[in-house]
This record gives C-alpha cells, structure tokens and sequence, in this order.
C-alpha cells in the first residue's frame, strides 16, 4: 500500500489507495473514503470504473442521467458491451484499436474521442467520452477510469428564443409549424448570404405496419426514439424539427454539399443504429434519409421535392424493423 494510503471498503481496492496525509489527533473530513465516492457521486459528468475483465465496478449518478442505466443495472456489465454499443458517427462499432477503453487497458494511455452510447430508453446520445488508466503499486495496470460529458449543449440551454407552445408533444421537438417558419425565414435569408443551408430529411419506414400489429400507440416510441436520437447527435445550431406524420427536417446552417452529404449519412447511421423495445422486444428504426443544398434562387417547394438520396441509403445498409435477436 502507498505510504499513508487509505483502505475504502465501499470501492473497488485499485481505486482507494488515496495518497491522503493523516491527522494524529484531529480526524480530518479529506480522510474519509465517503467524501471521495460523494464527489464521485454529484460530478456533473458520467464516471464509471471497470476493471482488467472490463467489467463495471463503479458508476456514478451523472452516468445515470446522461444514458438512463441505474447503478445496480450498470455495475458488473461489460463496460464496453452491447448495452452501451458505442459507435463513432458513421455508425461503426468500437472495438479492437478503436475502442478507447480498450487502448488504455492495454498499454496504459490515455484516450479521448467523440462516441455515440445507446441510451436505456433507445436512442443514441453523443459524448465526448476520456479514458485514463488505473494503476496498482507496481505501476501494473489495474483497470481503467471512464470519464464521459454530453458530446452537444442541449438545446434548451442554448441562447435562442423560447419555443414554448411550438414544441411537437408526441417527440418533443420543435412542431411543423415551427420548421415551416424556420425553413421560409432561411429561405429568405439566403437574398443576403453568401452561403446556403442543407437540408436534410429523415423518413422512418414501417410505421403503418407496425401500428397494425401493434396498436396505434406503438408508433409513438419509434417516433420519440428518433427524435431524441437526433437532438442528442447534433450539434445544437442545427435545426432539427417534426415535419411529416414520419418525418423530420435537419437544417444545417452555412453548408455545402459535403458537409451536407457527411450529415447525412451520419443522420441515417445514428437512428437505424436506435431501436424501441415493445412487450419486450427489440426493433431496430429503419428510416430512409434524403438532402440537398439550397442556393440562392431556389423555392422551397421545388427543394423539398428534389431531395437526393443520401448514400448509405442509396447503397442499401437499413435496417429492417424486425424484432432484435
């Protein structure tokens, strides 16, 4: 043990040999184990420690609020397993050399890197996600410290109007006739910009048929699931509002048509990677994502019915709405 380290019975061994200087006379509160785990416990971040196995062994309450899974769900899970299924923006799982908690469990070093968790209720969230080893005496490493912070400020603490009234109550972002006022005031904008905007339009597929077998409030789950995954994705100066019955708009400020493209491929990979569970059951969202660059001159009408396919539509990876295995 360090010299003047202190045993926490309520921790994990690895994490409770604190370099604390002791008192002889005056109990000090810096001495007590509990002041650690509280301060562990109200940062305004997740934290969570898994050990060699990877298995979670500490999980705070900011990793509660941030994907939804309590304490006594999270602890003794694969601390990179298929509950969190982290991805990066185009979708793609993290594992081997590309999973940071992996990196540092093998050689020690720390990592950082902008990650996609599924949430507990679904949806994908974004999080800039920060690794660090733990290390036994002899320097060995021992486990590895999980630091993560929501990847976007939330657009409810952005300084924009307020949008009381003109919020959608089935998915809770802003209703069609808030984006239909957003799209005609970008569209007027463009008179005196040098630049477009992107526009981005998400369609979720099998709605119909998944009422039928379901019941009409099954669509309400895979209607908020893809919202949310879409408000936690995207950074908050992109609009992102109801349009159709199964449809959203993105409106990507100052683009071009790369940056557009990019969106929305990345749109398409974060929802078809969210799923619902009804009765039980997994079903993974299946939608169809189309765009284009408005341009001085153009009307919305005409843009709306010239959108493009994006290309990982175009190159057939959805997902079908079947249940999960």
């Amino acid at each position: 043990m360090m010299q003047g380290g202190v045993d926490c019975p309520n921790l994990p061994a690895f994490f409770c040999r604190l370099p604390l200087k002791r008192h002889s006379h005056v109990e000090d509160i810096f001495d007590s184990p509990d002041l650690y785990r509280s301060v562990l416990e109200t940062l305004p971040v997740g934290v969570f420690l898994a050990d060699r196995k990877r298995m979670v062994r500490f999980w705070n309450r900011g990793a509660e609020r941030l994907v939804g899974y309590l304490a006594h769900e999270a602890v003794g899970q694969d601390g990179s397993g298929h509950w969190l299924d982290p991805c990066d923006r185009h979708g793609q799982t993290l594992v081997g050399n590309h999973d940071p908690i992996t990196v540092t469990l093998t050689n020690g070093h720390p990592q950082q890197c902008l990650a996609y968790f599924r949430h507990r209720n679904g949806n994908r969230v974004a999080v800039r996600m920060h690794t660090a080893p733990i290390l036994e005496n002899n320097d060995a490493i021992a486990g590895a410290l999980v630091v993560f912070e929501e990847g976007f400020v939330f657009r409810e603490e952005s300084s924009g109007p307020p949008m009381y009234g003109c919020l959608d109550s089935a998915t809770g972002i802003p209703s069609h006739r808030l984006t239909h006022a957003v799209l005609h005031e970008c569209m007027a904008d463009l008179e005196n910009s040098r630049y477009g905007f992107g526009l981005v339009r998400l369609r979720v597929l099998g709605l119909d048929e998944f009422r039928s077998k379901h019941g009409i409030q099954s669509a309400f789950p895979i209607l908020r699931t893809a919202a949310q995954t879409l408000r936690h994705s995207l950074d908050p100066g992109i609009f992102v509002g109801r349009w159709g019955e199964d449809e959203f708009i993105i409106v990507l400020p100052s683009a071009n048509h790369m940056s557009t493209v990019a969106a929305a491929d990345m749109v398409w990979s974060m929802v078809s990677r969210s799923e619902v569970t009804w009765w039980g059951d997994s079903f993974p969202i299946q939608a169809v994502v189309t765009y284009t660059v408005a341009q001085r001159e153009d009307q919305l009408a005409k843009l709306l019915n010239g959108l493009e396919p994006a290309h990982a539509v175009a190159a057939g990876r959805a997902i079908g709405m079947a249940a999960g295995s």
